[in-house]
Formats: structure tokens, sequence, C-alpha cells
């Protein structure tokens, strides 16, 4: 059908502000007398009004209102920038007078005086803009209501008179609208249909034990938007009536409500249907008015009506919604669990978790832990504003709060009057839930998990089981990390057994000596390289030795063959006949084939005139070691014997050797030779290179460069226990 021409238009663009509906009212009245349209305009006026209002209110979009003067009408259109956000529907018609001079609406009409007064009205969407229409008769030249909307300035026309009260509901559930969205057009449209002025939707929880209002309009003071809040008892929001069906209260004021959020917000009166699916009540939706007496059985059941349209699909999407909580609890519990495996230090995982913590769970978070006498002490404290962290931790310092796993504030306001603290912090300590889980591994308290939140996030029963779970893992993290702290000091204070004290070395007179051991990357195994320094009735005796393995077993072996070493060498016995000696003693005590390389030494003045060193000596199996001269050209001496503790019938040799001053000696254990480069491996050409280089250097400056071109050859590479001595002659 072609759309009218219009004998007169007129077009404004206004703000989404308050004075909007008062301007817009100016506005159509001085179109219509500029046009000589017959007065009065009262109805048009009314209704320009109410479009106006819901548009601000409802869109908070720029708008634009348009009047034209149509053959036989006036025709009001009022276009928004937000298709998005739905129309209140129409309800029953409640219009009481307002005060001279003042606006004569009732908050809730939404478009019932459209349907009451206009001859049509409708709503047109566009891709971009969404505009509500009316038409009045021009009383001067009646004519016959035109059945087509006028177009819209973008997209198409779709407009169509309301079927019923709920028909932009049934618009709504075709739509493709998240959870939130539909449940804030269900309390809207509810709030319209009825003529309340507040209304709110509260669903299930997830184990189905308590009630949550997931949206609700005309509840807040402030008029910002609504949060989901957990309902407890039925002071707060009353639930359905024992038998499934509408409840009407005339009167909060002498219910069991009447201290709760509906009588803070004004409310006297309320009617509730609930959300039924397959004989469950999964969800309540309620509507209140400010006056008592408001609702009767027909808007009781205008209201199931709609809770029945809306019931099974709220629940397919709640359901949805849990699956998906779910899993995201699930991936952040595996995430957290892997985070907190990768650290092996106990106040790097309480750190950890309070971040994770207050990334996922609350505000705020403490962690307190205990020592072994079982006294607890604050070692993290950590809130998304890290301005309070110090606030936070003057007031949880010593005794962690009592155990609580139901969500609810720390302090009382009394408890914080004399901190000082601001305002919004102490309305946040003093309201906000909290919850403080203890830290237990097979049975013994670690600590306590202190999460709090602000006042308007309250807690799920989820995220306390979430809390709850992670509690456990962090516990378990914590014990991991205190084992492995224990069990490494005690390889450390093994280790350093098995070394000589740097300070106990003796000084060997005309020789500079220098020493370097690191163990491979576990901190908490015990190597099973070693080397020895000392005197002996005149001589000056030195040893590096590596044990086949690390751990305990190794250990022993290694302390075996250093208290054998220096027990024999005390009592004047040869460099072979001590290794003789010391390898029936590994195989007497070694039930698990530990297997010893050692290269021991004597080292006692040269009697000729040139100085230097004679040094008696034995290879046991060990790589030999390596002399350099003055002119930087590197050398290995000594011969390879037969390793200890794998036969019985050998014999050792022991070989003398004269090291003159200016020369330097390298003895190092396999671990140097057989550093890697990825599938390189240095070898003892790789180490005669290097060392090469370190002529003129003292004893500890050819160690320091060793490791530093080893480092450079492969970074980190350090696998094997290395063990280095270097003896410089003076």
């Amino acid at each position: 059908m072609p759309v009218h021409d219009a004998s007169k238009v007129a077009r404004r663009d206004f703000p989404p502000a308050p004075e909007t509906a008062a301007a817009a009212r100016e506005f159509i009245h001085d179109t219509l007398l500029s046009w000589g349209a017959p007065e009065p305009f009262d109805d048009v006026i009314l209704l320009v009004s109410e479009l106006v209002t819901n548009a601000v209110v409802h869109a908070r979009s720029a708008l634009e209102v348009a009047v034209r003067r149509i053959d036989g009408c006036i025709e009001v259109m009022v276009t928004d920038s937000a298709p998005d956000r739905a129309v209140p529907q129409a309800g029953p018609l409640r219009i009481e007078t307002a005060p001279a001079g003042g606006d004569r609406r009732q908050g809730g009409l939404g478009l019932a005086l459209a349907s009451a007064i206009a001859s049509s009205w409708g709503v047109s969407y566009g891709r971009e803009d969404k505009a509500v229409w009316f038409r009045i008769e021009d009383a001067a030249r009646p004519s016959s209501p035109s059945l087509e909307s006028p177009p819209v300035r973008r997209g198409t026309t779709n407009s169509r008179p309301a079927r019923s009260a709920w028909s932009s509901l049934d618009a709504a559930l075709n739509s493709r609208l998240s959870l939130r969205q539909l449940l804030e057009r269900t309390v809207e449209y509810a709030a319209t249909a009825l003529g309340g002025d507040a209304a709110y939707i509260a669903l299930a929880t997830s184990d189905e034990t308590m009630w949550e209002v997931r949206a609700a309009v005309g509840l807040t003071v402030d008029g910002s938007p609504w949060r989901t809040l957990r309902v407890r008892t039925e002071e707060t929001f009353p639930s359905a009536a024992p038998e499934p069906g509408p409840t009407i209260n005339d009167d909060l004021m002498i219910a069991r409500a009447n201290r709760g959020r509906l009588s803070r917000a004004g409310m006297r009166s309320l009617v509730t249907a609930p959300l039924i699916v397959d004989g469950r009540v999964t969800g309540l939706l309620g509507v209140a008015s400010k006056r008592t007496r408001h609702f009767g059985p027909a808007a009781a059941q205008r209201l199931q009506d709609g809770a029945d349209r809306i019931a099974l699909p709220v629940e397919r999407a709640r359901l949805a919604e849990v699956e998906l909580s779910r899993r995201a609890s699930l991936s952040f519990l595996a995430e957290a669990s892997d985070l907190l495996a990768g650290t092996l230090d106990e106040r790097m995982t309480g750190a950890l978790a309070a971040q994770l913590i207050t990334s996922r769970l609350g505000r705020w978070c403490a962690i307190h832990t205990t020592n072994d006498l079982g006294v607890y002490q604050l070692t993290h404290v950590v809130h998304r504003d890290e301005n309070l962290n110090d606030i936070l931790r003057d007031l949880l310092s010593g005794e962690p709060p009592r155990e609580q796993r139901e969500p609810r504030p720390l302090w009382t306001p009394a408890e914080l009057a004399e901190e000082g603290l601001a305002e919004e912090l102490t309305r946040e300590l003093t309201h906000g839930p909290a919850i403080s889980i203890p830290l237990v591994a097979h049975g013994r308290a670690l600590g306590r998990m202190t999460i709090g939140n602000s006042e308007a996030d309250d807690f799920t029963r989820d995220q306390v089981d979430v809390a709850d779970d992670l509690s456990r893992r962090v516990a378990s993290a914590m014990e991991n990390a205190r084992l492995h702290e224990r069990q490494a000091a005690m390889s450390g204070a093994l280790q350093r057994s098995l070394l000589p004290a740097k300070e106990k070395e003796p000084v060997i007179p005309g020789v500079d000596h220098a020493v370097f051991y690191r163990p491979a990357d576990e901190k908490n195994v015990v190597g099973g390289d070693f080397y020895d320094v000392f005197a002996a009735s005149g001589r000056w005796c030195f040893a590096v030795g590596d044990v086949c393995g690390t751990g305990p077993e190794a250990a022993a072996i290694t302390g075996l063959a250093r208290h054998t070493l220096r027990a024999l060498a005390r009592e004047g016995f040869s460099p072979a006949h001590i290794m003789q000696r010391l390898n029936m003693a590994i195989l007497d005590e070694n039930t698990s084939t530990r297997f010893l390389t050692m290269l021991y030494g004597e080292m006692t003045p040269a009697t000729d005139s040139g100085g230097g060193m004679r040094v008696r000596m034995v290879s046991a199996g060990h790589p030999l070691p390596l002399r350099l001269n003055q002119k930087g050209e590197v050398s290995s001496f000594g011969s390879s014997q037969p390793l200890l503790g794998a036969f019985e019938d050998v014999g050792f040799e022991t070989e003398s050797v004269d090291l003159r001053p200016g020369e330097v000696v390298l003895a190092v254990t396999d671990g140097v030779t057989e550093r890697r480069s990825n599938s390189d491996m240095l070898g003892d050409e790789g180490l005669k290179e290097i060392f090469s280089g370190c002529a003129g250097l003292t004893a500890q400056a050819v160690i320091s460069r060793i490791d530093r071109e080893l480092e450079e050859y492969a970074p980190g590479g350090h696998t094997d226990d290395t063990a280095m001595m270097v003896l410089r002659l003076l």
C-alpha cells in the first residue's frame, strides 16, 4: 500500500536528557499551531511526552521527533538509534491526575496510552534505528485510520498491531538474545504489562538451593544498572507459594518482606509468578507497585502467562550458562594447577595463588601460613587496587580470620570505626562478603586463604566450591615446596660435608691453587663429583673424583673415598697403595655397582736447583690432567689406570712428574669435557684450546675463564656435576 503524501512535515533532533520530553511537547504544540491544526492537542501532546520519555529512559540515545499532518489525521514518529533495546509493551491503562503544571504520566505506563488513545500505532525496526509511531484522527476531517506504518528513514518497515500484552516478549524470545538481555527485557515488559513500578526475575542457583535475582527495574535508588543479588531468605524477596502458581501480596508493610530490598525501594504491593519446567520451579517473576492492593487476579494470571512463555527458554539458557561456567571453572583450576606445579618455592606459591584468586574469584586475597610450631603469619596480601595492599596488610596481620565458607563480612562498622579508613573502603570491608578457607594437605594445616569481594559482587555457590578446590591445590603445592626445600637443605648440608671447607684448605708454598664445584640442575640431588686438598706429613695432597651417578648412594661412595683417602695418606702410604686399598674398600661396601674415577697426587718441593714441585700421582680411570707452559702450549701427562670399584685383581702404579715454576696444571671431571652444545661435545681438544688461552693468569682467573668459556659454548648446558682444580706453580 503506498505511503500517504504528507501535506505538512516537521522534524527535530533531541538529546537523551531529562528535559527532552518538555522540549518535544513544546515543539509539537508550536508546530501544530503554526499549521492551523484544530485544537485541542492534549491527546497528541500526552502521547508525545510518553513516547519521548520511553525513548530517553530505555533507548538512551539521541532521537528524532517527526510530526506529519496526513489526510485525515495527525501522525507523530519518535526515532532512536537503539534497535536492540525493545519497546516496553502496552499494558492495562492506569492514569492519575498530576499536580497543576506537572507531567500527566505515571511511571511504567509504556505504550498503554497509545493503545487507548491513538487510532493506530506501532513500531518499525531498521538496521540502525527504531521508530515508534501513532496516529490520531483530525477532528476537523475524520478519516479511516491507515493500516500501514510510515517508513523509517533507514531500513524497512516491520510493524504490526500488538496481539497481546506479551507480543513484544514473544518477539524477544524469537531473537538471538543472551540470557542477560532476555531477562532484562522480560522485567521491562512485565512492569509495563501489569502497570507496575518495579519488576524482577530470580532464577535458581546451580545447586538449586537459593535464588539469584538476575535482572530488575525500578529497584535501584540511583538508577544504576541492576547487579546480580543472591537471595538468602524470604525477607529479601518473597518466594513462590507452596503450590506453584501466582501469588499476590496486597501490602508488603505487614509482610515479612517489609525489611527487604522491595521495601527500601518504596514498594507496597507485589505479585509473583513461578517459572515452572517439568513440574519444577526454576525461577520467579515478580512485579511490584508503590500502592497497596494494586494487583488483582487478572494481573496475576497475566503475569503467570508471561512466566509460562519464558520458563523453558530461560531454563535452557540458564543450564547452558551453568555448563559454560563449569567449563570455565575447570579450565581455571587446570591452569592454576599447572602454574602452581611450576614452582617449588613456598613464597612464590602463595604469591601466585593470591594473584590467581584476585584475577578470577575475588576483589582481594590474603594468604596466612604456619611454621613448624603452628604459628600463623601473614605472607601475602593482594588487592585489585594496589594502593590498598598496605591497609589490608595492617588489618589482617597476626592471626587469620576464623574459618567461614558462607560468605559474610569479616568486620563490623564498629570494629573499623577507629581505623581511619576511607568511607568507600570501609563500606567494602564491612558490607562486602568474604570467605576464609584453611589450607590443609594430608591432614596438616599449612595456612589460611581469605578472599573478599565488594558489596555488589556476592559469591555464588559455584565460586565458593571453586575456591575450596583451589585451596586444596594450593595446599598441596605448598607442601611439595616445603618438602623440596627441606630436601634441598639436607642435600646441601650433605654436599658441603663431602667437600673441604674453604677456610680449612692448606696454603701450599710456591703453589697458587683454586678449586671449583657446581652440581647439576637438580638442587635437591647430591652430586657425585668431589675434590679435596689437604696436607699430610710434609706433603700436599690433592684429589679430583667422580662417582658414577648422583644421589645418596653416590654420596656414600664419595664420603667413603674421601675419608679413606685422607686416613691412608696421613699414614704415609704411596699413591698406588692408597688406590689399591680404596678399591678394596669400595668393593666391600658398594652393593649398587657404583664406580669411581679419581686423580690423586702428592706434591713435595723439587730437590734440584730449578725449583718447582715433584708430583707422585695415580689417574684411576679419570681424565688425565693438563699442563700449560709459559708459551701457551698444553699437553696431558700421566697414564690412565683402572677405575675404582670395578675389579678386585687390579694393580696401580705410582707415576712421578716434575712441575716447573710458571706451569699451570688443570684437573677436571667429565662434566667439563662432555659439555654439549646441541649435538656437539666440547671434548679434550676443546678444553685444551680454552686452557691454552689462560697463560699468565692466576689460578682463580683460570677457573673463571674456563667457566665463562663453557657458558658461551653451551648456555645453561651444565647437566652434569662439574669439578675443576687448578695448580699454578709460582
